[in-house]
């Protein structure tokens, strides 16, 4: 009987023995599919830094490239803006300021002179056969508020409008009006002669587009 009790004891601790031992093995094996496991996804963090590295300079590339085309787009802007400057340039401006055909004092009526000066610049325009704008600048002295020439400088260019319509039949379409009442002088305000040179109507004539 003691015999068998040792036996069963000793199967008891072989058992023991043995459990432990394949407890131990399946840890180690846990261990290194999780060693495993954490070695792939290391791997695939450094892959995707590194695609993310690729698109990163891609992209300023991209970036770096739309810039260069955006600043060669400003650029042909800009020479296609002067280019069309140049081209209204090509035609010609008259200016009613001379002696015998300026605006009296307050005045925006155009004298006998200044009717003469517009028909020698319609015949002008009708000689050369070329569809134009015509933009008309009215200016005044300093004398007065600056509301008031604001609007004496309108109605000067308004009254060679009107008389370049009616008696030349150049569409109103055509020509616009715009008033710089005292603020561009050509000469000085402080004598009667300075005066009447800044009591002017400017006929800017560029090829229309």
């Amino acid at each position: 009987m003691r015999l068998i009790a040792i036996t069963l004891v000793l199967c008891l601790l072989s058992l023991n023995c043995a459990t432990k031992k394949f407890v131990d093995q399946e840890i180690e094996a846990s261990e290194v599919r999780t060693q495993r496991q954490i070695e792939d996804i290391k791997r695939q963090v450094e892959e995707t830094q590194t695609e993310i590295r690729d698109m990163a300079k891609e992209m300023n590339l991209q970036i770096e490239g739309l810039e260069e085309t955006n600043e060669n787009i400003s650029k042909m802007v800009e020479e296609n803006q002067q280019m069309i400057a140049q081209f209204g340039q090509l035609r010609f401006q008259k200016t009613l300021s001379e002696a015998e055909a300026n605006f009296r004092s307050d005045k925006f009526e155009l004298t006998d002179a200044a009717r003469g000066e517009l028909d020698k610049f319609a015949d002008l325009l009708i000689r050369q056969n070329k569809l134009v704008h015509i933009e008309i600048q009215g200016h005044t002295d300093s004398r007065g508020t600056k509301d008031y020439n604001m609007k004496l400088g309108q109605d000067r260019a308004e009254s060679v409008r009107e008389y370049l319509y009616k008696k030349h039949d150049i569409p109103l379409h055509l020509m616009n009006t715009v008033s710089y009442g005292p603020d561009k002088p050509i000469a000085e305000n402080d004598s009667a002669g300075g005066r009447a040179k800044n009591r002017r109507v400017v006929l800017v004539v560029r090829i229309q587009f």
